[in-house]
């Protein structure tokens, strides 16, 4: 196999990896709540970076450091607090699968974002992108479930529409970052910034619940710091320096079938014909705004 072809077969296994953080998260959840499932991903997910940055990103960490801590604590802030509490608090309410396609529509907030700070170039066919991937986004609110919507159900909605905010936010704040420095000392920087204060939200009501927290619990912990934190991020920067990142990018369209997919098989979720064509328009929509 050549190492083209190992590369493609390592971001489609990682689009595997992020689709299944969906279900992983929501049966996490069965377990703890949001902020505690935050403490327990990220501060062993930090404590990895931190070997991994110290092992072999020495040269840019002091660097950054010196010279990047405002812009690494706002990716924390953002990309990590505000993005996974929303992630985990919404899919309280919604199933994974709906939670996977609004986290889709992330690409069209980075754009909208860059629009109004960076003065990225508006065409006609990025216009009908956007009203695609929103229009697809409302058929799956609306009509995926296949039920009257109920206030908790369009609460879930909105606290998850947070977090695609917050990650274009975070992705906005990174690029200028990411040319200057290695990715993965800015992403796991970034990640670290964010689990100290994580650390601080550690309880004892926490620490009762550990010794009781069934294997698929500490399963699906060890799936979303390791394999889908640190793993997956890690094999995407490989990528990037492989390929170019127009050929990386368009594997991300796969996550939110992935999770499709995985939530009906682990979690029984109907996949019903207005998520279909609403998760169609979704993707659609996003890759006519990132051509």
């Amino acid at each position: 196999m050549s190492e083209k072809s190992a590369t493609y077969a390592l971001l489609v296994g990682t689009t595997v990896v992020w689709g299944g953080s969906f279900v992983a998260i929501k049966q996490a959840l069965n377990y703890l709540s949001p902020l505690e499932l935050l403490f327990m991903r990220f501060v062993p997910a930090s404590l990895a970076f931190a070997v991994l940055i110290c092992w072999n990103q020495r040269r840019d960490l002091a660097t950054l450091l010196r010279e990047e801590p405002r812009s690494l604590g706002l990716m924390g802030f953002f990309g990590v607090l505000v993005y996974h509490l929303a992630l985990n608090t919404g899919e309280q309410l919604i199933p994974a699968g709906t939670a996977s396609l609004i986290m889709a529509t992330e690409p069209v907030f980075v754009f909208l974002l860059s629009l109004v700070l960076l003065g990225e170039r508006l065409t006609w066919p990025r216009v009908f992108g956007l009203c695609l991937a929103f229009a697809g986004l409302f058929i799956v609110i609306r009509f995926a479930s296949g039920e009257d919507i109920e206030f908790r159900y369009l609460q879930g909605v909105l606290i998850t529409l947070v977090a695609p905010v917050s990650w274009a936010i975070y992705t906005i704040i990174s690029r200028p970052l990411a040319t200057k420095y290695s990715p993965v000392a800015v992403t796991g920087m970034g990640t670290i910034f964010a689990g100290v204060p994580i650390l601080l939200t550690g309880s004892a009501d926490l620490l009762a619940k550990l010794p009781h927290l069934p294997w698929d619990g500490w399963a699906s912990i060890a799936y979303l710091a390791f394999l889908a934190t640190v793993g997956g991020v890690t094999i995407w920067v490989m990528a990037l320096r492989r390929l170019e990142a127009s050929q990386v990018g368009v594997f991300i369209y796969l996550v939110p079938l992935w999770s499709a997919v995985l939530s009906r098989v682990f979690l029984s979720e109907p996949v019903t014909a207005p998520l279909a064509v609403g998760a169609g328009l979704v993707i659609g929509g996003v890759a006519l705004v990132n051509r």
